[in-house]
């Protein structure tokens, strides 16, 4: 699935990953490909999203998220590769 994470400064990743675990108001929760559609709130914490190269791992602040037609977008106030 494509992944896009971004920040009002600057685009921090954008690629096809495996699958990606981020923390949102309801509990941590994984996103594989063909996830069903999902717009949610995204906690501070760590996002790691798993690609065919390897891990990368993304210190955040809240945000949002959303997932449709295997594109997963998130929206975050500030976000930094670990």
């Amino acid at each position: 699935m494509k992944v896009e994470i971004l920040t009002p400064e600057k685009k921090v990743f954008e690629g096809e990953v495996e699958m990606m675990t981020v923390p949102t108001r309801s509990g941590i929760i994984t996103i594989l490909s063909n996830h069903s559609s999902l717009v949610t709130a995204v906690n501070a914490g760590t996002i790691i999203v798993q690609t065919k190269e390897g891990k990368k791992v993304f210190e955040n602040e809240r945000g949002v998220l959303q997932t449709m037609n295997n594109k997963t977008s998130l929206l975050l106030m500030k976000c930094k590769e670990k």
